[in-house]
């Protein structure tokens, strides 16, 4: 899928590697911050911050990215003002879905019910309707920039079809809830952001083709990774240790793209820019794993995946009051025509 950003004046900060460097204590204090508030003051246990944060995900994507701006367009016409405004949505939603699924399932603690599930579930869905099939799946070629009815309808594919489907039917039946775990979007971004879509993006296919062949290569890399994984003593799927691997390097090339906007490999071409961006996302990744083990500890582990969790909400968190230049996020769709030009999900040239 594609995005746009605005043309803006260049200034020290804003360009590379100035703006990636910067970012990183910006993000570190900040973290640090909402530990204190949550792990500190609120006293929350990390299987219970690690739930919030998955909640917080879920509704991102959706104020992000499906709704186009709203609710926080209504009120400010400026980047800032709208996803200060759509934070604050956001927040009230995410503590609502807590008080509701405990309300439903009438338990005292979060974690007694399966959200964690049906979030991980809503937030793949709503990554797949929007960026691998291009925001097709549930609304037409002319519906799907009809903004915000194409997002209300994307929210209701994801959060209160797709998902709640998977997690409660097979409960009726007496079984397990059934899930789509998160661990597959490090490698959602490598094909749809460090490869560009490449190769798929040569054979000039539609949809739904496009969008399959898409899901089903991020599905071959995930397996390919949890090989890879199982090399270096990681589990990806019945473990914390893989799911801590999988946070870093997502958190590591989200930083890559959001961040450093692919410095320094703005002006290769595709393979190479996929390729080298991928082995230096995943040597990085591998040294902060280690590092990460001989701070926390192996069998501490779910605190690791927890604080690389935090740092990675801290990214996205930054990114809704335009605080990043790397997403045209929550933009004003008329604003977007005039003034701003396409681009993939990183900003070249930045």
């Amino acid at each position: 899928m594609s995005f746009a950003h605005p043309q803006q004046k260049r200034s020290t900060w804003k360009s590379q590697p100035f703006k990636g460097l910067l970012f990183i204590p910006v993000i570190a204090v900040i973290s640090y911050l909402f530990e204190l508030i949550f792990g500190q003051i609120l006293q929350m246990p990390v299987a219970t911050k690690l739930t919030y944060i998955t909640i917080c995900f879920v509704w991102w994507w959706h104020l992000g990215f499906s709704l186009n701006g709203y609710p926080g367009s209504r009120f400010s016409s400026t980047r800032f003002g709208r996803g200060t405004v759509n934070l604050l949505v956001l927040l009230a939603l995410v503590y609502l879905t807590g008080e509701v699924w405990k309300f439903i399932f009438a338990k005292a603690s979060l974690t007694d019910t399966s959200v964690g599930l049906w979030g991980q579930t809503a937030i793949i869905t709503a990554a797949l309707s929007l960026f691998f099939f291009d925001n097709t799946i549930v609304t037409t070629k002319e519906v799907r920039d009809w903004h915000p009815i194409s997002g209300f309808l994307n929210i209701f594919f994801a959060v209160f079809f797709i998902a709640p489907a998977l997690t409660f039917l097979p409960q009726i039946w007496g079984l397990s809830p059934f899930y789509f775990p998160w661990y597959w979007y490090p490698c959602s971004t490598v094909f749809g952001s460090f490869f560009e879509r490449w190769p798929l993006n040569k054979l000039e296919l539609g949809m739904p083709r496009l969008g399959l062949l898409h899901t089903g290569v991020v599905l071959f890399l995930t397996l390919i990774t949890a090989l890879f994984l199982k090399q270096l003593g990681m589990d990806l799927l019945t473990t914390t240790t893989g799911p801590t691997f999988a946070a870093i390097w997502t958190t590591v090339g989200l930083g890559l793209l959001w961040q450093f906007n692919m410095w320094p490999f703005t002006e290769l071409s595709q393979p190479t820019k996929g390729v080298v961006a991928t082995i230096t996302s995943l040597i990085v990744s591998v040294l902060l794993y280690w590092v990460t083990v001989s701070l926390v500890g192996q069998e501490n582990i779910i605190q690791g995946l927890y604080w690389w969790f935090n740092i990675l909400w801290v990214q996205v968190f930054l990114m809704a009051p335009g605080l990043y230049d790397g997403l045209g996020l929550w933009q004003d769709t008329a604003t977007l025509v005039q003034e701003q030009q396409p681009l993939s999900l990183n900003h070249e040239g930045r």
